[in-house]
């Protein structure tokens, strides 16, 4: 089961890839990561890796803009999932390399 968490989270997919995935257009899925609702890993070179579980958090988000809620009330739904106090949380900085 670790195992198998653990390939989830393994950044494989790139943004066309992610696109055709999703079925969402590459501009938006550019929009979450900049309200800092997802974190895709980045090769050395700056292009953008998705994972499985990035793939199922981007359907996620997409489904609660579909429902009406704006950015900050699906970032804060997220935290709330992920059991983090939002209103003590600052937003995530940093990034993930990976070797290409």
């Amino acid at each position: 089961m670790v195992e198998e968490y653990n390939e989830r989270r393994v950044a494989k997919y790139t943004m066309a890839v992610a696109v055709m995935l999703t079925g969402l257009e590459a501009h938006r899925i550019r929009r979450f990561e900049c309200y800092q609702l997802i974190r895709p890993a980045r090769t050395k070179s700056r292009q953008r890796l998705y994972s499985d579980m990035d793939i199922e958090l981007v359907r996620e988000i997409a489904q609660l803009e579909r429902k009406g809620v704006n950015m900050r009330g699906i970032r804060i739904i997220l935290e709330i999932k992920r059991g983090e106090d939002y209103r003590m949380c600052p937003p995530e900085g940093g990034e993930e390399w990976i070797e290409e």
